[in-house]
């Protein structure tokens, strides 16, 4: 009888040794993903380590005494050893036992470990940087977008990313904010996936490119191409910018154009194309960096060096410009441009009718909108093919 009876007692003690492991495995991973988050927002690792912990309390675990908690970015065991974004959480709690104590067994330890990070689960072609702004991406009127990649927002407000009246978004995978996904009136947000609000930032993948000081000198001074047979500029630094008139017909030479000032406008009317093309847009001072309009009607092909400082990149604006400033692509302007067109500091904006048939456009802004119709087709070969950065996109989830 009294074996009968110890092993039943053991049998209660490991019952209960096994919920409470599944209760402090779900503590373990829970603070796992916390500590992820974290490192997702750009934190140092003393916050990584007190974000485990506060989740851990929350789920009445207490780091202290009897409990343990070790917190490793990065983990130094398992298949994500020694890899950067991943966290690994180890958990230990006391395993008492009543009949086991009995028998004079000593109590023993449980132990649970979880792994978490950021993997990324897809691609963006459709960023806004701002961290606070309303309406960072917006959709609104009756714009109608079609496009087979991802789109993401870094703005904490409620409406990071905002679609209203009667628009219509479709993007694959899905869309991501920081902050949450607005979608009122009769617009539609179409995804194959779930939607990722209050999600992680996506990085600048342009964070360091700089604007450059050669030629220091003018090429040419508020130029005007108002006729057929006026001769194409160029690679160069023009001073007041250039204006494409509704009769330019040009192509461009590879190299980098350098509006300094002033306006690049492109008229109605005109068609302008170039491969291996780098429109830099700058200024002596904020309120004087370059902008760009293009009006309904205009013929744009433009293609990104595929090598270089500048690959990969079509349009780049630089970022001391005034962050009140605006960009304009309206409506009917028929734009085929593969490459990156980059405002970091500025909102750009889609109106009308415009149609992007490109294999391989990003349009990054520090606020983008869209209120008219747009059609975007990337494809990776060619992204690939002209060096551009691709702006992952990234899922805090449990690995291990």
């Amino acid at each position: 009888m009294p074996v009968v009876a110890g092993f039943a007692g053991l049998a209660f003690d490991a019952t209960g040794w096994y919920m409470e492991k599944r209760m402090l495995q779900n503590v373990t991973d829970s603070s796992a993903l916390a500590a992820a988050y974290s490192i997702s927002k750009g934190n140092e690792a003393t916050e990584v380590e007190l974000a485990a912990y506060a989740d851990a309390q929350t789920n009445s675990f207490t780091v202290g005494g009897s409990n343990t908690m070790l917190v490793e970015s990065p983990p130094s065991s398992g298949d994500y050893a020694g890899q950067a974004n991943f966290v690994m959480v180890t958990s230990t709690t006391p395993a008492s036992g009543t009949f086991t104590r009995i028998l004079g067994r000593a109590d023993g330890t449980i132990k649970t470990i979880a792994t978490a990070g950021i993997l990324a689960v897809g691609e963006h072609c459709i960023l806004a940087l701002d961290h606070k702004i309303n309406k960072a991406l917006e959709f609104s009127g009756t714009s109608d977008v079609d496009i087979n990649c991802g789109v993401a927002s870094n703005s904490s407000s409620s409406e990071s990313i905002y679609l209203n009246g009667k628009a219509t978004l479709t993007a694959n995978p899905s869309a991501q904010a920081y902050g949450d996904i607005y979608t009122g009136g009769s617009a539609t947000l179409n995804v194959p996936n779930p939607i990722q609000p209050f999600s992680q930032r996506s990085p600048d993948p342009y964070e360091n490119i700089t604007v450059p000081s050669d030629p220091a000198t003018c090429t040419d001074t508020n130029l005007k191409l108002l006729k057929a047979t006026d001769p194409a500029p160029t690679p160069g630094r023009y001073c007041g910018g250039i204006d494409f008139g509704s009769q330019s017909n040009v192509s461009l030479d590879p190299g980098v154009y350098i509006m300094d000032g002033g306006e690049l406008r492109i008229n109605a009317g005109a068609t302008i194309s170039g491969d291996g093309v780098t429109i830099i847009l700058t200024g002596d001072s904020p309120e004087n960096v370059a902008t760009m309009k293009v009006n309904g009607g205009a013929n744009v092909t433009l293609s990104a060096p595929t090598s270089g400082d500048y690959k990969g990149v079509t349009i780049y604006q630089d970022r001391n410009a005034d962050p009140t400033g605006n960009n304009d692509i309206l409506g009917g302007a028929s734009m085929i441009i593969n490459g990156a067109v980059y405002f970091p500091s500025q909102e750009i904006t889609y109106s009308g009718g415009s149609k992007a048939v490109s294999t391989c456009l990003q349009i990054i802004g520090k606020k983008v909108t869209f209120n008219g119709n747009a059609e975007l087709y990337n494809d990776q070969s060619t992204c690939d093919l002209y060096g551009v950065t691709k702006i992952s996109r990234t899922l805090v989830t449990l690995v291990e």
